[in-house]
Order: structure tokens, then C-alpha cells, then sequence
């Protein structure tokens, strides 16, 4: 999984660099809550999104997901800016499946966005 951690709302540029070093970007999937997904951006990449995702529900929403959507992507964008104390339970989550991840996490402390491939 690799998590972006920060609080610029621009993050999604950083993640785009991301995918396209492994990813056509037709394969890749991008989740998050209502209204909460730059649509102008994932548009002009024609990634697939979904805002599906519940702050007060979001680990059983994106079991939900990954059960309905199985084999179906090759990566995962949770653009989701979660707490840092949701990262391991975001994990155990998704650990069973193949998929590569990317999760946003906000950081208050931190404005241009960092990278932690784990």
C-alpha cells in the first residue's frame, strides 16, 4: 500500500504520477465519500469512481467494495484523507486481495504531500 499523507487538496496530481508509472489508468478504480473526488481530473483520465464511502462506516464500505469489485481493477485510489489511526485497520482491510492501494491520509501538519510506499 502506498499512503499520501498531507492536507493539499492538489494531492490527486501526486497520485496520478503514481498510477501512470504502473498503470494504464483504464484498469485502476478511484473510491471516496460523496462529493469529495476532483471529478474534473479523474474524468480527463477516464478512471472509474465511486463515492460510495461513509466517514462514520468507512472500513465496512470498502469491505463492501472490494467484495463487489474483486479481480475487476488492477489498483485501488482510496481518496478517502482518513486519520492516521484508520491506516492499520485500512490495511488488515485489504490485505487479502491482489490489488495495489493508494490511500490518502490527512496530516495537519503537512502541506506538500508525502509518499510512504509500505
Amino acid at each position: 500500500m502506498i499512503i499520501i499523507k498531507g492536507n493539499n487538496s492538489r494531492k490527486i496530481n501526486k497520485i496520478w504520477e503514481l498510477v501512470k508509472k504502473d498503470h494504464t489508468g483504464k484498469k485502476v478504480a478511484i473510491i471516496g465519500y460523496p462529493g469529495g473526488i476532483p471529478y474534473n481530473f479523474i474524468r480527463a483520465k477516464q478512471m472509474p469512481a465511486y463515492e460510495t464511502m461513509t466517514k462514520h462506516n468507512t472500513l465496512d464500505d470498502l469491505t463492501v467494495f472490494l467484495k463487489e469489485t474483486k479481480d475487476r481493477f488492477e489498483a485501488i485510489i482510496l481518496y478517502i484523507d482518513c486519520e492516521s489511526h484508520l491506516i492499520e485497520s485500512i490495511k488488515d482491510v485489504t490485505k487479502s486481495y491482489k490489488e495495489h492501494f493508494i490511500l490518502t491520509v490527512y496530516d495537519e501538519k503537512v502541506y506538500e504531500q508525502v509518499v510512504d510506499g509500505e
